[in-house]
């Protein structure tokens, strides 16, 4: 019954009026529907709170039973309520956003409140507080080459600009590369734009670590991972990079497989490397898990 009235939904609803019907109510009460077990039990944690555990995965659905449901369940993040300045720039025909007294892009078809939203959460996520941290201090990157690898806007990769020798920025998205061309315009001497996404194997639109490295300084890397559950095969191209390479650091994502946390970490423990996992948890619905594995050889 239920996909009967979806296929018959999109049918007969426009495209059009399908996305504003979403925007305006339909995508509020998915949000709702998809949220309510996690702040149920939140609700339920926050209520009664001194018949649980004081850790960070009992403390991170309080923060949702008391402020609502959120990926960054931490106290720091109630400080990024206002919404900053979206600015236009005609020369290159693009949004942006003044970050740190360095311009910040976004794509064409993004609009103000979109940006202002995603930027806000950029804020929230590298949070010195936050799970979802790349790096203790921006101080690390000094003198290294940075592997930006799911470079998105290129928030990362802008906040060590002034602090690494090299950046290679992965970014298939067509929507990006304008944007990322644009923002790091006054660096462009040293940073390059990798059209490719990184994996286990070197075929079509992919390349692996291992074979991209050849010929390049493989010593004082640090590679960042975000790429949306393929941290584990983009690691297997990369073993033989990581496992000669000295004065290595990393730092990846680990929640978007149910089971990254372990073979993650035990990947990096195969290799002799020492490794962190911020504190705290990112919420992705359903799961809370811990967000980023963070280390050095």
């Amino acid at each position: 019954m239920k996909s009967m009235l979806v296929h018959l939904y999109r049918k007969h609803v426009p495209v059009s009026l399908r996305e504003k019907i979403y925007f305006l109510f339909l995508g509020q009460l998915l949000g709702i529907y998809r949220n309510f077990p996690a702040w149920r039990k939140g609700f339920r944690i926050y209520l009664f709170s001194p018949f649980y555990p004081k850790n960070e995965y009992y403390d991170a659905y309080r923060f949702i039973g008391k402020h609502g449901v959120s990926a960054y369940p931490f106290k720091a993040s109630l400080k990024y309520r206002q919404m900053p300045s979206v600015q236009y720039d005609d020369i290159e025909q693009l949004h942006f956003i003044d970050h740190h007294n360095k311009r910040l892009y976004f794509p064409h078809s993004y609009q103000e409140r979109q940006i202002k939203g995603l930027y806000r959460s950029l804020l929230i996520e590298q949070d010195p507080e936050s799970s979802h941290r790349y790096v203790v201090s921006y101080d690390e990157l000094k003198g290294k080459t940075l592997l930006d690898i799911g470079t998105a806007e290129g928030i990362f990769s802008l906040d060590t600009i002034d602090f690494v020798n090299k950046v290679y920025l992965f970014e298939c998205e067509e929507e990006w590369i304008k944007p990322l061309q644009a923002t790091f315009k006054p660096w462009k001497e040293k940073v390059e734009i990798v059209r490719k996404y990184v994996g286990d194997s070197d075929s079509g639109d992919f390349v692996t670590l291992d074979s991209f490295m050849k010929g390049k300084e493989q010593n004082n890397l640090f590679i960042k991972m975000d790429i949306e559950g393929a941290e584990q095969s983009a690691l297997k191209g990369a073993k033989k990079l990581l496992a000669t390479g000295k004065g290595m650091s990393f730092s990846v994502c680990t929640y978007h497989k149910e089971d990254d946390l372990k073979e993650i970490t035990s990947f990096f423990e195969s290799l002799g490397y020492t490794y962190e996992l911020t504190k705290g948890y990112f919420f992705m619905i359903p799961h809370m898990r811990k967000a980023i594995c963070r280390g050095n050889n």
